[in-house]
């Protein structure tokens, strides 16, 4: 899992934490960080050890963006090229039956934040900034996920602004799922991807699987897909087991 240049994977007990490792250019995402993440969703998902997957950034910081320097040099379809594998892994990650964590230190740019936003669960440090400055150089800058988590009008003020925010600023817009003090962002999410690691497997993929199939259905679709998870579930040994488990310790009988 180490084959990669710019990318690490540290794999253990059903957990994967994989960091961005370009610190030397705030881990934005060049031609070679884009590949390698691009291939690297796709052996994860294949992993069927890898229960949770945490992504963060080496450095102090999670990730600038794109890298504007090396997309100033590239050819056109070159360019188009490397935008279509993002937009992959952006998609990918979004739609891993894995569950997945963003632990935030630092800068969250960009298609950095797009990346920790396609994960299901964001862990930011009070002291990191958010942002999409991609405005600021006549780029389009990734829309629906902000808006998705904030609602139109934070979306467009950020994306038309190209401003830095904080992280508690963005916490109050609905864009983190937790906040902690610098340098516990990595620790806390090790902690909540222990706590998921205990839970039923079948259940926090199902979960997760309906989450994202109803965001784009309207009421009474995404009610009956909510529906069939849960009599997908009800069926399962695990989901008996536990219940009888529970009962058996609670010594309570049924009314």
């Amino acid at each position: 899992m180490n084959s990669f240049k710019e990318i690490t994977v540290d794999v253990k007990d059903g957990l994967a934490v994989v960091t961005l490792n370009r610190p030397h250019r705030l881990n934005a995402f060049g031609r070679i960080i884009i590949d390698e993440s691009t291939r690297l969703v796709d052996k994860l998902a294949g992993m069927k050890e890898v229960r949770v997957v945490i992504i963060t950034g080496a450095g102090g910081n999670f990730s600038s963006g794109l890298d504007v320097i090396d997309m100033a040099e590239v050819e056109e379809e070159e360019g188009l090229r490397l935008l279509r594998a993002l937009s992959k892994m952006l998609e990918t990650t979004y739609k891993s039956r894995k569950i997945t964590i963003a632990a935030v230190e630092g800068y969250c740019l960009g298609v950095g934040l797009d990346t920790a936003l396609s994960c299901d669960i964001l862990v930011s440090s009070k002291e990191a900034r958010f942002g999409q400055p991609e405005v600021n150089f006549s780029f389009m800058p990734g829309i629906v996920r902000v808006w998705r988590h904030t609602g139109m009008n934070k979306a467009k003020f950020m994306a038309l602004t190209g401003d830095i925010f904080s992280a508690k600023e963005v916490a109050d817009w609905g864009l983190i799922s937790k906040v902690v003090g610098k340098g516990e962002a990595l620790k806390e999410s090790q902690k909540i991807a222990k706590r998921l690691l205990e839970k039923p497997s079948e259940a926090l993929k199902n979960i997760k699987v309906r989450f994202t199939g109803i965001m784009g259905m309207e009421y009474d679709e995404a009610t009956s897909r909510e529906r069939e998870g849960s009599l997908e579930l009800f069926k399962t040994e695990e989901r008996l087991h536990r219940m009888r488990s529970f009962k058996d310790r609670s010594g309570r009988k049924s009314s």
